[in-house]
């Protein structure tokens, strides 16, 4: 279904991680499947190994901290105001070198569903490099 959104600063479905505290604003059942836009609140802390969406391009903007994004064999670092588009199948890593606010928009929509499957799991099943690796698949996110 595809319909009018409002979600209030601070306000959407939350996935609070001990480096992203993430707030989905739109997800892909809002959108009619056709993007989920997620706010990341991201500490130094956060850290994304080099990895690859099959399906699902990303579009990042930066609103405030630096992050820093690896791919082809280049590093970019955004800050304020920065946008950096990903397509779907290009491998890349991240990782935020000051605290950090960014709007990330994935099309088509359903990545949220990644977190959903991980705020689902128990500390063990985190730990549990197979078990990770299963739900990643599931959803898109190929770690290399």
């Amino acid at each position: 279904m595809n319909k009018t959104v409002y979600v209030a600063r601070g306000q959407g479905r939350e996935f609070a991680w001990k480096s992203d505290d993430a707030f989905v604003k739109v997800s892909a059942e809002e959108s009619g499947g056709q993007f989920s836009l997620i706010e990341d609140n991201l500490t130094t802390e956060f850290r994304l190994a080099r990895h690859v969406h099959r399906e699902h391009a990303e579009t990042f903007i930066v609103i405030s901290g630096k992050v820093e994004f690896a791919l082809n064999g280049s590093t970019l670092v955004l800050s304020h105001g920065d946008t950096l588009h990903i397509p779907a199948g290009e491998a890349h890593a991240v990782r935020c070198l000051e605290p950090a606010k960014m709007l990330t928009l994935y099309q088509p929509g359903g990545l949220e569903k990644l977190f959903e499957a991980y705020a689902a799991m128990t500390a063990e099943e985190m730990a549990d490099a197979e078990k990770l690796r299963a739900v990643d698949l599931a959803y898109d996110n190929v770690v290399l």
